[in-house]
């Protein structure tokens, strides 16, 4: 079933918001379908809004992060070009590392659930980026 969304008072020409709803094909539901479209429509909304808030959540969080490691991305630029990914990679790992081994004051098993990596690999890592044990 398509329906198409158009907001009130929308100007002649406004393009409409295309959205698909799948129905089975029962006498019954589509009865119900045809008797309940106002609830239909207000769900298919409710969900355009949902999803339209989650991408806004996430393009925020996106330039949160771009802000935040802009001083980082700087510093590593002014290291003479050395291996700025290699740098990045392995800070950005340190920071994680940290983050999660203090999270879960230091439960390696924990840690490796969270990360999804195993214990040597934990073990390896936390030893390249120089952390403690």
């Amino acid at each position: 079933m398509e329906v198409r969304l158009k907001r009130r008072g929308a100007a002649a020409g406004t393009r409409d918001d295309l959205r698909l709803m799948t129905v089975d094909n029962h006498w019954d539901t589509l009865r119900w379908v045809q008797d309940h479209m106002e609830e239909c429509v207000g769900n298919i909304v409710k969900l355009k809004r949902l999803q339209e808030r989650e991408t806004k959540g996430v393009n925020e969080s996106a330039a949160l992060f771009q802000r935040n490691l802009e001083p980082l991305v700087s510093s590593l630029a002014a290291s003479n070009g050395q291996g700025v990914m290699d740098k990045l990679s392995a800070s950005l790992k340190k920071a994680l590392l940290l983050m999660v081994m203090e999270r879960y004051q230091s439960d390696r098993d924990k840690a490796c659930r969270v990360l999804g990596i195993s214990r040597e690999k934990l073990d390896t890592e936390l030893q390249l980026c120089g952390v403690a044990r």
